[in-house]
């Protein structure tokens, strides 16, 4: 008797089908970071498969969600090399040590002011309603130099 359930790696394969119409129609740099999103999430079929879940898409999201933070961690380790220890024992299996650890850095550090006034020392209070300094723009920006674009 054959199985009568597609194994999760045809049901990722079939995933990832569906995605081509939206593939196409992106950018191709975007395209090559929708491929590298897939690959990472195919590193992780086996746990998708002990998973069992209604709605494997999930896991994959998930899967690529914990390649990305994973790679969020190394550049963190790169930025702050006295972490080399800990993020060691994070490739080792012990990510809870090495977020005990951040999460107490994080609270032992007080966040610094953003924005100083000028002059003052102090930090900038935020604008008052009606005042000329910090009064909100309801109209476009005026030139395209304000502009941000996030796609590069």
């Amino acid at each position: 008797m054959g199985r009568t359930l597609p194994s999760v790696t045809q049901v990722f394969l079939k995933e990832q089908e569906s995605f081509l119409r939206f593939r196409r129609a992106l950018r191709r740099s975007d395209q090559k970071a929708l491929d590298d999103l897939f690959a990472a999430a195919h590193k992780h079929l086996a746990a998708a498969a002990y998973a069992s879940h209604a709605l494997p898409f999930e896991i994959f999201l998930l899967s690529m969600l914990l390649e990305e933070h994973k790679q969020v961690l190394r550049m963190r380790y790169m930025l702050n090399a006295r972490d080399a220890a800990a993020l060691d024992r994070l490739e080792q299996g012990d990510s809870t040590t090495y977020l005990d650890a951040l999460t107490a850095e994080l609270d032992m550090d007080s966040p610094a002011p953003v924005s100083l006034e000028p002059g003052s020392g102090a930090p900038a209070s935020p604008p008052q309603p009606g005042s000329s300094s910090g009064e909100m723009r309801d109209e476009p920006p005026a030139s395209t130099a304000e502009l941000i674009n996030f796609h590069g």
